[in-house]
């Protein structure tokens, strides 16, 4: 301890900074010099009530404690996650010193208030904000609204918000921050319902993004969208088709998740089938997302590229004439997922003469007839199979058995193996 105590304040610091928030604050108690010391450190993090003092009342005066002891003193990173009752003005507070302390990492995951109240972002988070690197708003119900001007991002690589709402409806709030951030390379946004008040803009242009996540609740609102990202490399979308997507620039596209939903005769999804064409992972999240490009095949281009799919079934929707589309239009396509379970229907489908997948995997096999029917038809049509793999469900050694002697019997390929996990179902 003597020689701790020989140290400078600034080294001190240093090293609690590599403590959970939790155990640098015990330190308080060391001595007088000791008491305020883990409050100038450059990070602060505080999870639930494994923190000083869990959530509440207490987390708001520990918080309120090591702002005011630590004056001006820059923070670089400040992250909370909360479940229980914090008055949504003291995040307000909070974020408005954070700027001004020029925080780096921002994430605030909370639930504000006893009826869960909106937070209000300080519009000094868009305006005097040269410093952020990384903001994370997630959890609860944040509102916010841009100036018409001097909306400023410029460190801004990561932005995640979930929840929010902007009552801005002079101009696309989208478009505005994404031109603020020249240097964002992943943004993800989730809401429930539209995330700007009034009809929704949904326009993505960014040169310099390479992952995308937007995940709305579908909305009758069918306002146009874009996509001008040429250097995405990941984009998970789930929502409802617009009427038209006037442009899609999707070039370095690398791996798309896809969870869509559309109306006959409305949506029009073309211009965005179209633009996937250089993807070389794909993942259909929904049987709605199968039936669109179902419906819209005579748009789906040659996916040179495709190595892995993935597509998502289920028992009461999913129809086998969805499956062959893309399988027989992708030309190098190696490993094929199929997440939900199978069974026997009347649409056995070709899915083309030389299909070269050579990896199956199903997630869910029960072991029933339509199930084994479903998996014949699959190992007949994959000739070029080498290996499949099965994810089963059994309630005792009995079922396991015969699910895995059923398998074993099917017909297939001499070079083509069939490897066979379970997981237990109750009953």
């Amino acid at each position: 301890m003597d020689r701790i105590n020989g140290l400078s304040d600034e080294i001190i610091c240093h090293i609690l900074s590599f403590l959970p928030t939790k155990e640098s604050a015990l330190t308080s108690v060391l001595s007088k010099r000791w008491r305020n010391l883990f409050a100038l450190t450059p990070n602060l993090c505080l999870v639930d009530d494994l923190e000083v003092g869990g959530c509440g009342q207490s987390l708001v005066d520990f918080v309120d404690r090591v702002l005011v002891v630590s004056s001006n003193f820059p923070i670089r990173e400040f992250s909370i996650k909360c479940r229980k009752s914090i008055d949504s003005g003291q995040f307000t507070w909070w974020m408005i010193e954070l700027v001004n302390r020029g925080v780096v990492n921002l994430g605030i995951d909370v639930i504000a208030g006893p009826h869960r109240e909106a937070i209000l972002l300080p519009i000094e988070m868009f305006t005097c904000n040269n410093t952020m690197v990384e903001l994370k708003l997630a959890t609860g119900r944040f509102e916010a609204m841009l100036p018409d001007e001097d909306v400023s991002l410029p460190s801004l690589k990561t932005l995640f918000l979930e929840r929010i709402c902007f009552y801005n409806t002079d101009f696309c709030v989208l478009g505005k921050l994404l031109f603020a951030s020249p240097l964002l390379e992943e943004f993800t946004i989730r809401c429930v319902g539209s995330w700007q008040y009034g009809s929704c803009c949904r326009n993505v242009s960014s040169s310099t993004l390479k992952k995308l996540t937007i995940v709305s609740t579908p909305q009758l609102d069918f306002w146009d969208m874009l996509f001008d990202t040429p250097n995405l490399a990941y984009l998970e979308y789930t929502g409802l088709v617009p009427r038209e997507y006037p442009t899609v620039n999707l070039e370095s596209l690398v791996e798309a998740k896809l969870d869509l939903s559309f109306c006959l005769g409305i949506s029009n999804p073309t211009n965005l089938i179209k633009g996937l064409t250089n993807v070389e992972v794909l993942e259909l999240s929904s049987v709605k997302t199968s039936e669109m490009f179902y419906y819209f095949r005579e748009a789906i281009p040659v996916f040179g590229n495709l190595f892995r799919l993935s597509i998502t079934t289920d028992l009461e929707f999913y129809n086998w004439k969805y499956f062959p589309i893309l399988i027989m239009i992708s030309p190098n396509l190696h490993t094929l997922v199929i997440k939900g379970p199978l069974h026997a229907d009347e649409c056995e489908g070709e899915y083309g003469l030389s299909c070269p997948v050579k990896v199956l995997k199903i997630t869910e096999y029960g072991g029933k007839s339509g199930e084994l029917k479903r998996m014949k038809h699959l190992l007949e049509k994959l000739a070029c199979l080498e290996l499949v793999k099965v994810r089963a469900c059994a309630i005792n050694d009995k079922e396991k058995s015969r699910i895995t002697k059923d398998l074993l019997m099917v017909p297939r390929s001499f070079n083509c193996n069939i490897q066979v996990k379970f997981s237990e179902k109750t009953k």
